[in-house]
């Protein structure tokens, strides 16, 4: 099964229960759209990068394939498996989205910043930013630059 797929169950198993109000053991329609939401706002802030969740459009064509039993609601292994499909989890997805941000974090951002330093030199402008230590300095630009990249929609 592997530890990605081990420690996904495990966080859909959570939130199923947080999410299942009635304790009913199946969530309707709108308890799932709240689960699915619960489970990318706990992934985004905990991996590096950003994962756009699903649209309630999404979401309800996604239901009608894993609703298995047709009853309308999921249980706890048809939310497991519905989770799976709309999150794509898995090693593949985490590390694209780890290596992605690791790339942008210790490679973009830190030459970036040494570019920046040698115009501001070469052209005299914005002396500070010339002399300035890069070790200081590039994390600077990284706070400007992830300011900027969420900004941009």
């Amino acid at each position: 099964m592997g530890l990605f797929n081990w420690l996904f169950r495990q966080l859909c198993g959570q939130v199923f229960n947080q999410v299942d109000y009635n304790k009913d053991g199946k969530l309707e329609p709108l308890e799932i759209e709240i689960a699915i939401l619960k489970i990318y706002n706990i992934i985004n802030k905990r991996l590096p990068g950003w994962q756009n969740p699903p649209t309630r459009p999404q979401i309800q064509a996604a239901l009608k394939v894993f609703d298995v039993d047709g009853n309308g609601y999921l249980d706890r292994w048809e939310f497991v498996a519905f989770a799976s499909d709309l999150v794509h989890s898995g090693p593949d997805t985490f590390f694209a989205r780890v290596g992605k941000e690791a790339a942008i974090r210790t490679a973009i951002v830190p030459g970036a910043a040494h570019l920046i330093q040698k115009l501001c030199a070469a052209t005299g402008a914005l002396g500070p930013v010339a002399n300035a230590p890069l070790h200081i300095f590039a994390p600077a630009v990284g706070v400007v630059f992830g300011a900027i990249r969420g900004l941009i929609p």
